[in-house]
């Protein structure tokens, strides 16, 4: 190990193609970077003192009538989403594949000790939720039927050759009312009161801001590494020849 590290840190060609595959992991990871930087400048507001047209976090509960119903557990709440993933094979290697991603679009309301605001989530809202069901299907095990029915009607086929089952992950998320859920995104105003803006990038998201950063932080590291690791490996080629 010692006779690698040596042959690297003396060799500039493979620091360099290490270096400039990290950059490019930089480059890759441009979006996260983004949103790191711009939720460590923004402080959390209270409701009441919302600022209108500027970018906000907000911490509150998820407030109003639990009207809707999630669509697998049929649960009582006031936003959900459902992803549905399938594993595809392509000769050695596999990966999952979305074949079927929704969330509600219904508005609910946040609130703190000092007001209340309206959210309109989009199907271009970025949501980071956990996992509140978390199912999956193979040849040898299949879904329950109060999921396979419930794919059923979203248009999702769960047996595939000679009526097997398909192997596929079913995730649903879902925001329930009491909820406490952290928001970042720009406000506006709606008949004179505060909402957050549709037309701007929103996140709704139950994990703390803390944790948001350390996800983000983290998926930059595994970029960057990953990006090193490959501009390490193609120098070595080069200089190997």
């Amino acid at each position: 190990m010692d006779t690698i590290l040596n042959f690297i840190t003396n060799n500039p060609i493979i620091l360099g193609g290490a270096a400039l595959g990290g950059l490019i992991g930089l480059l890759v990871s441009w979006r996260e970077i983004g949103k790191i930087i711009r939720m460590m400048q923004t402080s959390t507001v209270e409701i009441a003192s919302l600022p209108a047209g500027e970018q906000v976090e907000v911490v509150g509960k998820a407030d109003g009538e639990a009207g809707l119903r999630s669509p697998i557990t049929k649960t009582p709440c006031v936003f959900w989403q459902v992803v549905v993933s399938e594993k595809r094979s392509s000769g050695k290697s596999s990966h999952w594949a979305i074949v079927y991603s929704r969330n509600s679009t219904e508005p609910f309301n946040v609130s703190d000790v000092t007001g209340r605001m309206q959210v309109y989530p989009s199907r271009e809202t970025e949501l980071l939720l956990q996992d509140d069901v978390k199912k999956s299907s193979g040849i040898f095990n299949s879904l329950d039927e109060q999921t396979q029915a419930a794919l059923t009607e979203m248009g999702v086929e769960t047996k595939g050759f000679l009526n097997m089952n398909r192997n596929m992950r079913v995730q649903e998320r879902y925001i329930e009312q009491g909820d406490e859920i952290f928001l970042f995104g720009k406000t506006a105003s709606s008949g004179g009161a505060r909402v957050m803006d549709v037309d701007s990038p929103l996140v709704i998201s139950d994990h703390s801001e803390l944790r948001l950063l350390g996800r983000f932080s983290w998926q930059v590291f595994i970029n960057v590494v990953l990006f090193a690791i490959i501009g390490l490996i193609v120098a070595f080629y080069f200089i190997s020849r």
